[in-house]
């Protein structure tokens, strides 16, 4: 449920759209995010972050079996998601075993799930 504010919504001066346009982010930094945003837009890999919170490192073949579909299939899910920064790689020998980038991505997931549930 949406708290209401007190504070009144009021016009902006010259003087304070000059300061807020000073604090907002670089338009790089704006595509960046809307690509990492994008990342965690399909369903199947936020069911794969989902995974890879729950198991830390996980193999093609399992995350194939988690989320119900092919391993070329996740391997391109897994690629998408390494180029925008949600998942890191190991090599172990002839397998290779993904997990989550770092713990931003865990928060972001975090948040977003607890905000939905509310």
């Amino acid at each position: 449920m949406a708290e209401e504010f007190e504070e009144k919504a009021v016009d902006l001066t010259a003087e304070e759209i000059k300061s807020l346009k000073n604090q907002m982010m670089e338009s790089d930094d704006s595509l960046v995010m809307s690509e990492f945003f994008k990342a965690l837009s399909d369903p199947t890999r936020l069911t794969i972050v989902h995974a890879l919170l729950l198991h830390k490192w996980l193999c093609v073949t399992d995350i194939a079996s988690l989320v119900g579909l092919s391993k070329s299939a996740v391997s391109h899910q897994l690629a998408y998601m390494r180029i925008n920064k949600l998942v890191r790689v190991r090599r172990d020998g002839r397998k290779v075993f993904y997990a989550l980038d770092d713990a931003h991505v865990e928060s972001v997931f975090a948040m977003a799930l607890s905000h939905i549930k509310e």
